[in-house]
């Protein structure tokens, strides 16, 4: 008899009946809900501050200022897995309520960040030259893009701790405090950037501002969630959980080394062939395509946080049909969502920044459209895979999706240009995406439902109705983020006459 709590061919049927729903499933909704809060307080005050940093700082400056947010993007990716790891081990401290656990691990991670900043900035103060000769930094902007360069290393530190503090409160499904603190923390920072923020020599201000708000989430974060933590010595987890973290974060680790092939890379790859401005050009594209792919994945701290509790209880048949019950209402739903903010993003970017950079706008439409497949089929099977401890089935899909990408890069760069770069990310994206549904078909028996039957011309009401109107806005020759609130409203009108059409026919097929 297989233990429940290994991983191994599992078929639907093994799951046997699905249980009565748990009452803490009803606190999922509201959970997503601050979750959703928390996570899009940082990316609302980036839509907002970008048409204003434009203005102020210029196309160049607003380009070197991006090319350091890449920069802080990719190392934070590359963290060694550790970052990515934490929600699943103070989950699991949680369940058992293990306070000194927790402890151990917010100390141990936080000694780990500090050790990365102080690696990372002997590095930059060394290779500083060769980076601003290799993107193609304006002589004039040398002394100031040297002086953040210079910051990068505290800035990750900061940036790695705010995550961590993160990740303890998420795991301990304290996400309304975590709405607050998040919140709290953007809404200072923007409004500090907007008063002292005022000409084009302003960009190593502008880092210590960002370095003030990871600090600040990072102090609230721990204050909030210092309850669920007991400092006790040893001060550092012991050997056989710094082995298992280990295991698992290195596997987390080439999962995310993935993610910086299938994104940052295009940041990288621009900048090394154009101008700098035009790395600002690319990161205002990608920067809304990825708020929008981030909606969806606002449920996956609460649904990582309730499968990872399922799978310590219940064992493997319990995640089994915790991933069918929410995969049957998540596929339909993120689809939906993808075609219509797929179909509307490119007048969307028009009426944030204007018709002269209508290069974002493409930039963002195709990245979108390779996102909203992965986001749809790879989401919760994602959550399924790391509450289980089988992450190495994630990096085996992102590796697959990174070597298409790879593969394809040069020979549409050379057709397309820049939009053949991220052309090449968004066919990878989707043929990985494709492939996971396939190994976890095999390895755990997870199936899709066919989609609702009104599903296709309920999605194309919606995607209609936010073309139409945003096209009628951007005819208004308004732009900035004022417009952009209002170019949303057909896109939001539209995903609401979908909705109202999807679970009339949900409801008939599971009586059918």
């Amino acid at each position: 008899m297989r233990p429940a709590n290994r991983a191994g061919p599992v078929s639907a049927g093994d799951a046997g009946p699905a249980p009565p729903d748990r009452p803490e499933r009803a606190a999922l909704v509201p959970e997503v809900g601050f979750s959703a809060l928390a996570q899009a307080a940082p990316m609302l005050a980036n839509l907002v501050l970008t048409p204003y940093l434009i203005r102020h700082l210029g196309l160049d400056r607003f380009g070197v200022w991006s090319l350091i947010l890449v920069f802080l993007a990719t190392l934070t990716v590359l963290d060694g897995g550790i970052g990515a790891s934490l929600a699943r081990f103070h989950a699991r401290h949680a369940a058992h309520g293990d306070r000194a656990g927790t402890g151990r691990l917010v100390i141990g991670s936080l000694t780990v960040f500090l050790g990365l900043g102080a690696l990372v900035t002997g590095a930059c103060l060394l290779l500083t030259p060769a980076i601003l000769s290799a993107a193609d930094v304006p002589p004039r902007l040398r002394g100031e893009a040297g002086q953040l360069l210079t910051a990068l290393g505290p800035l990750l530190a900061l940036a790695l701790a705010a995550n961590s503090a993160t990740a303890l409160l998420q795991a301990n499904a304290r996400f309304r405090a975590l709405a607050g603190v998040s919140g709290g923390s953007c809404l200072v920072y923007a409004a500090a950037v907007t008063m002292l923020v005022r000409d084009g020599t302003d960009l190593p201000l502008l880092a210590v501002l960002a370095a003030g708000r990871y600090l600040l989430m990072t102090v609230c974060g721990l204050c909030v969630g210092a309850r669920h933590i007991r400092v006790r010595r040893p001060l550092l987890p012991p050997r056989a959980e710094r082995r298992d973290f280990g295991s698992y974060a290195v596997r987390m680790q080439l999962s995310g080394f993935t993610v910086f092939l299938n994104g940052e890379i295009d940041a990288l790859v621009v900048a090394a062939l154009l101008p700098v401005r035009y790395v600002g050009v690319y990161a205002a594209g990608y920067q809304a395509a990825m708020a929008l792919r981030s909606v969806p994945l606002f449920a996956f701290p609460p649904i990582l946080t309730r499968m990872t509790r399922v799978f310590s209880e219940d064992g493997l048949p319990g995640a089994v049909r915790e991933f069918h019950v929410l995969q049957a209402r998540w596929l339909p739903a993120v689809l939906t969502y993808g075609v219509v903010t797929t179909a509307s993003v490119g007048l969307a970017v028009q009426v944030w920044l204007g018709t002269g950079l209508a290069l974002s706008a493409a930039v963002a439409t195709v990245l979108l459209a390779g996102y909203s497949v992965q986001v749809a089929f790879t989401g919760v099977r994602t959550c399924f895979v790391r509450a289980i401890g089988l992450p190495g089935y994630e990096t085996r899909y992102s590796w697959f999706s990174t070597v298409v990408n790879l593969v394809l890069t040069v020979p549409l760069t050379l057709l397309f240009g820049v939009l053949g770069v991220v052309l090449a990310t968004a066919i990878g994206l989707t043929a990985g995406s494709l492939y996971f549904v396939v190994l976890c078909r095999r390895f755990a028996g997870l199936r899709e439902r066919r989609l609702p039957k009104r599903w296709l011309p309920a999605t194309a009401v919606a995607a209609a109705m936010a073309v139409l109107g945003d096209l009628l806005i951007l005819r208004l020759g308004w732009h900035g983020s004022l417009p952009l609130l209002l170019a949303g409203l057909p896109v939001l009108a539209g995903l609401a006459a979908a909705a109202a059409l999807l679970p009339r026919e949900s409801k008939e097929e599971e009586t059918s």
